[in-house]
């Protein structure tokens, strides 16, 4: 039987107080990290970059369904690996997602569409009725300061 829980970890320090012990979450990683190898375990390594993937990626280009995560959103609203492991989790049927290593919060304009993106994916997945945290890294799903309050 699958795991209902995945933790995702991005590449920022934080990634190493993912639930490793617990064997009631899967855990997925991507790309390249400077520090992979201290990694305890991994499910899933995700690198769908169409140049030079991870050798240790499990998920490739080849391997991820673009097509049902698109017709799932209702288009192609995508821009970071992140935000397509979020989708395919949700394709799998996980009921919750932690974040891990992840954060997006610089100034430079392609990591801000970068964050924006997962954010709507997060909320998406919520929609869904998915439990999505980020214990290390709460600024992923801290609400906006309400309008008009």
């Amino acid at each position: 039987m699958q795991n209902t829980k995945v933790a995702m970890l991005g590449k920022l320090d934080t990634k190493f107080k993912a639930p490793f012990e617990d064997d009631t979450w899967d855990i997925w990683t991507l790309n390249y990290h400077k520090n992979e190898d201290m990694i305890p375990r991994y499910t899933e390594w995700f690198d769908i970059h169409t140049k030079n993937p991870n050798p240790k990626a499990t998920i490739t280009r080849a391997d991820y369904p673009f097509e049902e995560a698109t017709k799932m959103l209702g288009g192609n609203y995508f821009n970071n690996t992140v935000a397509y492991m979020i989708a395919y989790a949700i394709i799998k049927g996980y009921k919750e997602i932690a974040l891990y290593g992840m954060r997006f919060d610089s100034n430079d304009e392609k990591r801000k569409q970068e964050y924006h993106n997962v954010r709507e994916l997060i909320f998406f997945a919520k929609a869904k009725g998915v439990m999505v945290t980020a214990p290390e890294d709460y600024v992923m799903i801290k609400p906006y300061q309400p309008y008009g309050i």
